[in-house]
C-alpha cells in the first residue's frame, strides 16, 4: 500500500501536483534570463610581456651545420626534414668516432668490432677526405612533362578547372590520372593573389530564443516545500505561479497543508483535508484523495504513530538486490547466509 508511510505519500502528492500543473503549462510565468553582469567585460587575450620567455613550442629547432654545429637561425622545417637532420647528426658523430679510433692506431677490423659496424662502413669513413654526404635522389620524370607548356598556357588564359584540363590533355594522348593534374594546379592555385573581399549584405538576424517557462516538475517541488526553505527568487516565482490562476493557488494551499500534516503527524486534519479536496476543481488531486480513502485505515495509522514500514521496505529492497546478484551463480544456502549475516 503506497500510502502507509509519510515520505512516499509526500512523493505521490508531488507527482499528482506535477500532472495537475502540466495542464496549465502555458499559463505558468516565463523565467527571465539574466545576462552577463554589466561590469564584466569579455576576456581579452593575454599578451605576453617582452621579458617573458617564449613557450617551448615557439622556439626554433636547432639544425646541424656542416661540421656538426648547431645553427640558431633555421627556417621552419617539416617533420621529414627534421628526421633527416637528426639522422645526419648521428652519422656525423659516428664519423668523428671512427676517425678518432683510427688516429689512435686501431685497425679497421677492430673499429668495426668495437662499434658493431660493418667493415665496409668503417673503410668508407676512414678513406673519405671529408664527411661523406648521402646522395640526393634524382628527380624522376612525370607523365605531365610533355603537357606542361599547354597546361601553363591554358592556366594563364584563365582555365583553372582541373577536371577540364585533364580532359583536354587526355584528348592529346595523356594516359595518367586526373589527380596528377589536380595536384599540379594545386601548387599554381596557391600562388594566385587573394580575391578582394566583396561587399557583404545585411547581417541576417536569427530568431530570438523561445521564452522558457517554469516547468511543471519544478513548480511541483515548490508546492510541497516549506516556504522558509526556498530562496527569495523561488518565492517570487512561486507567487507569480499562484497569481496566474485561482486553481493553482488552491493546489498550492492543499499541497502545503498535506505536507505539513504528514511532517507533524496531525491525523485529525486528514478528514477536513479530504473534504476540501473533494470540493476542489482539480481532478488529479481528487484521484489522489480517492487512493487515500481506499487505504484510509493505514494512512490514519501512519499519521498517528511514530513507526513506519521504512525498515520493511528497505529489507525487501536489499533482498531483491542480493537475489539479482546471485541469480544463476549460487544456491539458496548462500543466499540465506548473506541475508542473515549482514555485513
Amino acid at each position: 500500500m503506497p500510502y502507509l508511510v509519510g515520505p512516499p505519500s509526500h512523493v505521490n502528492l508531488r507527482d499528482t501536483l506535477k500532472d495537475a500543473l502540466a495542464r496549465y503549462q502555458d499559463s505558468l510565468p516565463v523565467v527571465e534570463e539574466h545576462g552577463k553582469q554589466a561590469d564584466s567585460s569579455p576576456e581579452e587575450p593575454v599578451q605576453p610581456s617582452p621579458a617573458a620567455p617564449l613557450p617551448v613550442q615557439a622556439l626554433p629547432r636547432p639544425a646541424v651545420g656542416e661540421a656538426g654545429t648547431i645553427s640558431a637561425e633555421t627556417p621552419q622545417l617539416t617533420a621529414a626534414q627534421r628526421r633527416q637532420q637528426v639522422s645526419r647528426a648521428n652519422r656525423y658523430a659516428r664519423y668523428q668516432q671512427i676517425l678518432a679510433l683510427a688516429r689512435a692506431g686501431l685497425s679497421q677490423r677492430a673499429i668495426a668490432r668495437q662499434l658493431h659496424l660493418s667493415r665496409g662502413c668503417v673503410h668508407r669513413y676512414v678513406v673519405a677526405q671529408s664527411f661523406p654526404e648521402r646522395a640526393l635522389p634524382g628527380k624522376r620524370g612525370s607523365q605531365l612533362d610533355p603537357y606542361l607548356p599547354y597546361l601553363r598556357q591554358r592556366w594563364e588564359q584563365g582555365c583553372h578547372n582541373g577536371r577540364l584540363l585533364a580532359h583536354e590533355i587526355e584528348v592529346q594522348g595523356f594516359r595518367g590520372s586526373a589527380s596528377l593534374v589536380r595536384q599540379l594546379i594545386g601548387g599554381w592555385r596557391a600562388n594566385l593573389p587573394a580575391p578582394e573581399p566583396g561587399a557583404r549584405g545585411p547581417k541576417r538576424r536569427t530568431a530570438p530564443p523561445a521564452p522558457r517557462r517554469i516547468s511543471a516538475r519544478q513548480a511541483s517541488w515548490w508546492f510541497v516545500t516549506p516556504p522558509e526553505q526556498l530562496t527569495d527568487a523561488q518565492r517570487m516565482l512561486l507567487e507569480r505561479v499562484c497569481q496566474t490562476n485561482a486553481t493553482l493557488e488552491e493546489l498550492y494551499q492543499l499541497g502545503q497543508q498535506f505536507a505539513l500534516m504528514v511532517k507533524q503527524r496531525r491525523a485529525r486534519r486528514l478528514d477536513p483535508w479530504l473534504r476540501r479536496v473533494s470540493q476542489s476543481a482539480s481532478t488529479d488531486l481528487q484521484g489522489f484523495a480517492s487512493g487515500i480513502k481506499r487505504d484510509y485505515a493505514a494512512v490514519k495509522m501512519a499519521l498517528s504513530v511514530p513507526w513506519s514500514q521504512g525498515q520493511v521496505e528497505g529489507q525487501i529492497t536489499r533482498l531483491k538486490l542480493l537475489k539479482r546478484q546471485m541469480y544463476g551463480r549460487a544456491r539458496f544456502e548462500l543466499l540465506r547466509s548473506r541475508v542473515l549475516r549482514r555485513a
